[in-house]
């Protein structure tokens, strides 16, 4: 378990996956041995609709999600949120052009299968940034 969060809460994930057992599963690491909050949804719209209602620290997000595809919804989090949360998308599209097209949008890329512990490294790292500090990409 990472040290307890300099929020004085738990940290929020919200985990957006097409693949239900991949998304319980990572929700369920993240609860476990990270203390994070975590909710999950099967697609982009019900994600959004979540973040909207209940603001994450961090959105970890597919790519290829139905319904709004993880560009879209890593674009609406972004103009509709402030402070914006983390956007990681962890994906199975791999190469150049995907990922520069998606770091564009997202502050990290991750290519599946992501290592659980690199994803909540850089959902710690974020949480424990001085307020104001500029984006990470990677």
């Amino acid at each position: 378990m990472t040290d307890p969060s300099p929020l004085g809460r738990p940290v929020s994930v919200l985990v957006i996956d097409d693949v239900q057992d991949a998304a319980d599963s990572l929700a369920l690491y993240f609860r476990a041995i990270h203390g994070f909050e975590a909710q999950t949804a099967l697609d982009g719209e019900q994600g959004l609709k979540l973040a909207i209602a209940d603001p994450p620290d961090a959105v970890v997000c597919d790519i290829g999600v139905p319904r709004l595809d993880g560009f879209q919804v890593a674009r609406q989090l972004t103009d509709l949120l402030s402070p914006r949360p983390l956007l990681i998308a962890v994906t199975g599209f791999e190469g150049t052009f995907p990922r520069e097209q998606a770091l564009q949008v997202f502050d990290h890329y991750l290519v599946k299968p992501a290592d659980p512990d690199e994803v909540a490294a850089l959902i710690d790292a974020h949480v424990r940034r001085p307020p104001g500090e500029g984006r990470r990409l990677g």
